[in-house]
Protein backbone atom coordinates (compact mmCIF):
# COMPACT_ATOMS: atom_id res chain seq x y z
CA UNK A 1 0.00 0.00 0.00
CA UNK A 2 1.28 3.44 -0.99
CA UNK A 3 -0.17 6.75 0.17
CA UNK A 4 -0.53 9.25 -2.67
CA UNK A 5 -0.64 12.81 -1.39
CA UNK A 6 -2.04 15.70 -3.45
CA UNK A 7 -2.35 19.47 -3.08
CA UNK A 8 -5.99 19.51 -1.88
CA UNK A 9 -7.33 20.80 -5.20
CA UNK A 10 -9.83 19.04 -7.47
CA UNK A 11 -7.29 19.08 -10.29
CA UNK A 12 -4.70 17.59 -7.96
CA UNK A 13 -7.10 14.85 -6.90
CA UNK A 14 -7.91 13.90 -10.50
CA UNK A 15 -4.18 13.82 -11.28
CA UNK A 16 -3.70 11.43 -8.37
CA UNK A 17 -6.52 9.24 -9.68
CA UNK A 18 -4.74 9.11 -13.05
CA UNK A 19 -1.37 8.16 -11.54
CA UNK A 20 -2.84 5.71 -9.04
CA UNK A 21 -5.30 3.89 -11.28
CA UNK A 22 -4.90 0.14 -11.12
CA UNK A 23 -2.47 0.30 -8.18
CA UNK A 24 -2.86 -0.52 -4.51
CA UNK A 25 -2.96 3.02 -3.18
CA UNK A 26 -4.75 5.31 -0.76
CA UNK A 27 -5.26 9.02 -1.45
CA UNK A 28 -4.74 11.78 1.11
CA UNK A 29 -4.68 15.58 1.04
CA UNK A 30 -1.49 17.38 1.95
CA UNK A 31 -1.27 17.84 5.69
CA UNK A 32 -3.52 14.88 6.51
CA UNK A 33 -1.16 12.03 5.64
CA UNK A 34 -0.16 10.17 8.80
CA UNK A 35 0.72 6.60 7.97
CA UNK A 36 3.40 3.96 8.31
CA UNK A 37 3.03 3.25 4.59
CA UNK A 38 5.29 4.89 1.99
CA UNK A 39 4.05 8.34 0.91
CA UNK A 40 4.40 9.81 -2.56
CA UNK A 41 3.47 13.41 -3.40
CA UNK A 42 1.73 13.84 -6.74
CA UNK A 43 2.09 17.22 -8.50
CA UNK A 44 -1.03 18.60 -10.13
CA UNK A 45 -1.21 18.08 -13.89
CA UNK A 46 -4.09 19.66 -15.87
CA UNK A 47 -3.63 17.27 -18.81
CA UNK A 48 -3.97 14.16 -16.64
CA UNK A 49 -6.84 15.70 -14.71
CA UNK A 50 -8.63 16.53 -17.96
CA UNK A 51 -8.30 12.95 -19.20
CA UNK A 52 -9.87 11.61 -16.01
CA UNK A 53 -12.71 14.12 -16.21
CA UNK A 54 -13.31 13.22 -19.85
CA UNK A 55 -13.40 9.54 -18.88
CA UNK A 56 -16.00 10.25 -16.20
CA UNK A 57 -18.17 11.92 -18.83
CA UNK A 58 -18.17 8.67 -20.81
CA UNK A 59 -19.47 6.77 -17.78
CA UNK A 60 -22.39 9.21 -17.33
CA UNK A 61 -22.93 12.90 -18.12
CA UNK A 62 -23.36 13.81 -14.44
CA UNK A 63 -20.78 11.41 -13.02
CA UNK A 64 -18.13 14.11 -12.59
CA UNK A 65 -20.61 16.32 -10.75
CA UNK A 66 -21.41 13.56 -8.25
CA UNK A 67 -17.72 12.88 -7.69
CA UNK A 68 -16.95 16.59 -7.29
CA UNK A 69 -19.76 17.15 -4.79
CA UNK A 70 -18.61 14.11 -2.81
CA UNK A 71 -15.02 15.38 -2.84
CA UNK A 72 -16.15 18.76 -1.49
CA UNK A 73 -17.67 17.01 1.53
CA UNK A 74 -14.12 16.44 2.83
CA UNK A 75 -15.32 13.37 4.72
CA UNK A 76 -12.60 11.09 6.00
CA UNK A 77 -11.71 8.55 3.30
CA UNK A 78 -13.94 10.09 0.63
CA UNK A 79 -11.07 10.22 -1.89
CA UNK A 80 -10.63 6.45 -1.66
CA UNK A 81 -14.38 5.91 -2.05
CA UNK A 82 -14.46 8.09 -5.17
CA UNK A 83 -11.43 6.25 -6.55
CA UNK A 84 -13.14 2.88 -6.01
CA UNK A 85 -16.31 4.10 -7.68
CA UNK A 86 -14.37 5.47 -10.65
CA UNK A 87 -12.45 2.21 -10.98
CA UNK A 88 -15.74 0.31 -10.92
CA UNK A 89 -17.23 2.56 -13.58
CA UNK A 90 -14.18 2.34 -15.85
CA UNK A 91 -14.10 -1.44 -15.44
CA UNK A 92 -17.81 -2.00 -16.10
CA UNK A 93 -17.91 0.76 -18.75
CA UNK A 94 -21.26 1.90 -17.39
CA UNK A 95 -22.66 3.95 -14.54
CA UNK A 96 -22.18 1.95 -11.30
CA UNK A 97 -24.39 4.26 -9.22
CA UNK A 98 -27.51 2.23 -9.99
CA UNK A 99 -26.24 -0.54 -7.69
CA UNK A 100 -27.44 0.89 -4.39
CA UNK A 101 -26.42 -2.30 -2.56
CA UNK A 102 -22.76 -1.46 -3.16
CA UNK A 103 -21.31 0.26 -0.04
CA UNK A 104 -18.99 2.40 -2.19
CA UNK A 105 -21.97 3.75 -4.15
CA UNK A 106 -23.77 4.47 -0.88
CA UNK A 107 -20.75 6.25 0.59
CA UNK A 108 -20.18 8.51 -2.44
CA UNK A 109 -23.87 9.34 -2.78
CA UNK A 110 -24.06 10.18 0.92
CA UNK A 111 -21.03 12.48 0.67
CA UNK A 112 -22.44 14.19 -2.42
CA UNK A 113 -25.81 14.76 -0.74
CA UNK A 114 -24.12 16.17 2.37
CA UNK A 115 -22.44 18.83 0.23
CA UNK A 116 -25.75 19.62 -1.44
CA UNK A 117 -27.49 20.03 1.92
CA UNK A 118 -24.68 22.19 3.25
CA UNK A 119 -24.83 24.41 0.17
CA UNK A 120 -28.56 24.89 0.65
CA UNK A 121 -28.12 25.75 4.31
CA UNK A 122 -25.42 28.29 3.56
CA UNK A 123 -27.78 30.02 1.12
CA UNK A 124 -30.19 30.36 4.02
CA UNK A 125 -27.86 30.99 6.95
CA UNK A 126 -25.34 33.56 5.68
CA UNK A 127 -25.70 36.79 7.71
CA UNK A 128 -23.81 39.88 6.59
CA UNK A 129 -22.43 42.62 8.81
CA UNK A 130 -21.60 46.04 7.42
CA UNK A 131 -18.14 47.31 8.28
CA UNK A 132 -17.28 51.01 8.70
CA UNK A 133 -15.73 50.86 5.21
CA UNK A 134 -19.10 49.89 3.73
CA UNK A 135 -18.12 46.28 2.98
CA UNK A 136 -20.58 43.52 3.82
CA UNK A 137 -18.86 40.59 5.55
CA UNK A 138 -20.19 37.22 6.74
CA UNK A 139 -18.56 34.30 8.55
CA UNK A 140 -19.41 30.66 7.97
CA UNK A 141 -18.02 27.30 9.14
CA UNK A 142 -19.70 24.67 6.93
CA UNK A 143 -18.91 20.98 7.20
CA UNK A 144 -18.37 20.81 3.42
CA UNK A 145 -16.30 23.15 1.27
CA UNK A 146 -19.19 24.97 -0.40
CA UNK A 147 -17.78 28.47 -0.83
CA UNK A 148 -17.39 28.10 -4.60
CA UNK A 149 -20.90 26.63 -4.86
CA UNK A 150 -22.59 29.63 -3.23
CA UNK A 151 -20.41 32.32 -4.80
CA UNK A 152 -22.50 32.76 -7.94
CA UNK A 153 -25.70 33.15 -5.94
CA UNK A 154 -24.44 35.97 -3.74
CA UNK A 155 -22.52 37.71 -6.50
CA UNK A 156 -25.57 37.62 -8.75
CA UNK A 157 -27.91 39.03 -6.12
CA UNK A 158 -25.56 41.68 -4.76
CA UNK A 159 -23.24 42.46 -7.65
CA UNK A 160 -23.45 46.20 -6.89
CA UNK A 161 -21.99 45.63 -3.41
CA UNK A 162 -18.60 44.64 -2.08
CA UNK A 163 -18.98 41.32 -0.24
CA UNK A 164 -16.70 39.05 1.74
CA UNK A 165 -17.73 35.59 2.94
CA UNK A 166 -15.10 34.07 5.20
CA UNK A 167 -14.90 30.32 5.68
CA UNK A 168 -13.20 30.28 9.07
CA UNK A 169 -12.70 26.51 9.11
CA UNK A 170 -10.69 26.46 5.88
CA UNK A 171 -9.31 30.01 5.99
CA UNK A 172 -10.85 30.81 2.62
CA UNK A 173 -12.42 34.13 1.63
CA UNK A 174 -14.92 34.73 -1.14
CA UNK A 175 -14.37 38.24 -2.53
CA UNK A 176 -17.27 39.57 -4.59
CA UNK A 177 -17.34 42.92 -6.37
CA UNK A 178 -18.87 44.41 -9.51
CA UNK A 179 -16.13 43.09 -11.76
CA UNK A 180 -16.57 39.49 -10.58
CA UNK A 181 -15.70 37.17 -7.73
CA UNK A 182 -12.77 35.03 -6.65
CA UNK A 183 -11.71 32.91 -3.69
CA UNK A 184 -8.41 33.37 -1.94
CA UNK A 185 -6.72 31.32 0.74
CA UNK A 186 -5.46 33.18 3.78
CA UNK A 187 -1.86 32.73 4.81
CA UNK A 188 -1.30 31.20 8.23
CA UNK A 189 0.27 34.46 9.34
CA UNK A 190 -2.82 36.48 8.38
CA UNK A 191 -5.18 37.30 11.20
CA UNK A 192 -8.95 37.16 10.71
CA UNK A 193 -10.35 40.27 12.42
CA UNK A 194 -13.62 39.75 14.34
CA UNK A 195 -16.79 41.21 12.87
CA UNK A 196 -18.64 44.11 14.52
CA UNK A 197 -21.24 42.73 16.94
CA UNK A 198 -23.68 45.63 17.15
CA UNK A 199 -24.73 48.40 14.84
CA UNK A 200 -27.73 49.76 13.00
CA UNK A 201 -27.55 46.96 10.42
CA UNK A 202 -27.54 44.22 13.08
CA UNK A 203 -30.28 45.90 15.13
CA UNK A 204 -32.47 46.14 12.05
CA UNK A 205 -32.01 42.41 11.38
CA UNK A 206 -32.76 41.43 14.99
CA UNK A 207 -35.75 43.76 15.08
CA UNK A 208 -37.17 42.08 11.98
CA UNK A 209 -36.99 38.64 13.61
CA UNK A 210 -38.48 39.99 16.84
CA UNK A 211 -41.38 41.51 14.89
CA UNK A 212 -42.29 38.33 13.02
CA UNK A 213 -41.88 36.04 16.05
CA UNK A 214 -44.94 34.69 17.84
CA UNK A 215 -44.16 33.54 21.42
CA UNK A 216 -47.44 31.64 21.57
CA UNK A 217 -46.27 29.38 18.75
CA UNK A 218 -42.69 28.93 19.91
CA UNK A 219 -41.42 25.39 19.28
CA UNK A 220 -37.76 25.04 20.23
CA UNK A 221 -37.50 21.42 19.09
CA UNK A 222 -38.78 22.27 15.62
CA UNK A 223 -36.57 25.36 15.54
CA UNK A 224 -33.47 23.27 16.20
CA UNK A 225 -34.49 20.92 13.40
CA UNK A 226 -34.59 23.71 10.84
CA UNK A 227 -31.74 25.78 12.33
CA UNK A 228 -29.26 23.35 13.96
CA UNK A 229 -27.26 24.70 16.88
CA UNK A 230 -23.93 24.45 15.05
CA UNK A 231 -24.95 27.24 12.65
CA UNK A 232 -26.14 29.73 15.25
CA UNK A 233 -22.79 31.17 16.25
CA UNK A 234 -22.80 33.20 13.03
CA UNK A 235 -26.53 34.01 12.86
CA UNK A 236 -27.24 37.61 13.87
CA UNK A 237 -30.70 36.84 15.26
CA UNK A 238 -29.22 34.40 17.80
CA UNK A 239 -26.51 36.77 19.03
CA UNK A 240 -26.98 39.07 21.99
CA UNK A 241 -27.79 42.61 21.04
CA UNK A 242 -30.13 45.49 21.65
CA UNK A 243 -33.14 43.64 20.25
CA UNK A 244 -34.82 40.96 22.32
CA UNK A 245 -34.10 37.34 21.36
CA UNK A 246 -36.96 34.83 21.05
Amino acid sequence: MTILCYDATWEGFLTTVFDGYGKEISIRREGSETSLFPTERIPSDPVKAGRVEKGMGKIAPDFAETAYMAWLSELNGVEDDIMRLLTLGFTLKRDPRCDMSNPVVTAVNKASKQTGWERQRMLQFVRFTQTPEGIYVADIEPNSNVLALIAGHFHGRFNDQRLLIRDLRRRLVLVSQQSGWFIRELELSEEIPPLPKDGAFEDLWRGYFHTISNPARQNLKLQQKFIPLRYREHLTEFKSGTARQD
